[in-house]
């Protein structure tokens, strides 16, 4: 399904102007389901008996879920749209589960504070070369339930960021004297992710985000996947007139 066209032209326009794309119902319901009982399996826990929760458990390295679709990026429809997105200048896709167990009496306000992957700690990817990332839930997440949060169009701030200051794309703004985690986010209200599981957001890797604290009573899986250009190491320091040069639209 890999080279099958899924977006259409209304929704990759979108995905240029706001950094973000919703592809509802992205998961086969049993294939849903079989996730669901394969995860809850390696914890030894039970997602309806909160005793039986690991709460000290907070990420899962290394993960892989039974093949054929090990992890998001080879789900047939998010496989489709990130080949649509990238074409074969896009490689990756894995990553880990993420958990946020139910704080109930915190204090709940969404994050003014943001980051774009791929810099500083904790090192999961190389400096630079982060293209695409895509978030799903493996159980529904209501408001306040530990959702991603993410700030629209600041990939484009980003983007400017680094054409004013190519000497930073190494990483290296993080220790600029102007920096702060409010700067790539600036002019843009933050939204909170709140979908139905299998629900899954795909996000330009310049997208400024965060994640939430969960005051809620359900535990948020969080699974994540991200792309990077298969020429990484030619790349991923390239400060581009036009961000799309390597993509496919």
């Amino acid at each position: 399904m890999k080279g099958k066209t899924v977006l259409t032209s209304k929704q990759i326009d979108s995905f240029k102007d706001d950094g973000f794309l919703i592809l509802e119902n992205a998961f086969d319901q049993d294939l849903l389901s079989s996730w669901q009982t394969e995860f809850w399996y390696a914890l030894g826990a039970k997602f309806e008996d909160d005793q039986t929760w690991p709460r000290d458990q907070t990420f899962i390295s290394r993960w892989r879920f039974t093949p054929p679709y090990p992890n998001i990026s080879t789900i047939p429809v998010v496989q489709s749209a990130a080949h649509d997105l990238g074409g074969d200048n896009f490689f990756g896709g894995g990553g880990a589960p993420i958990i946020k167990w139910p704080s109930p009496d915190a204090d709940w306000s969404i994050p003014m504070s943001s980051h774009i992957d791929g810099y500083g700690g904790p090192a999961q990817h190389p400096a630079g070369g982060l293209t695409l990332g895509a978030t799903m839930y493996l159980h529904d997440v209501e408001e306040k339930g530990g959702g991603f949060i993410y700030w629209p169009g600041t990939h484009l701030n980003v983007h400017r960021y680094f054409r004013q200051n190519p000497e930073h794309i190494d990483g290296s703004f993080l220790d600029a004297d102007d920096w702060n985690h409010t700067k790539f986010s600036h002019g843009s209200k933050p939204v909170e992710f709140v979908a139905a599981a299998g629900t899954v957001l795909l996000w330009h890797g310049f997208l400024s985000h965060n994640g939430s604290t969960n005051v809620k009573s359900s535990p948020r899986i969080g699974i994540f996947g991200r792309w990077h250009y298969t020429k990484l190491q030619e790349m991923r320091y390239d400060i581009l007139d036009d961000l799309w040069k390597h993509w496919s639209i």
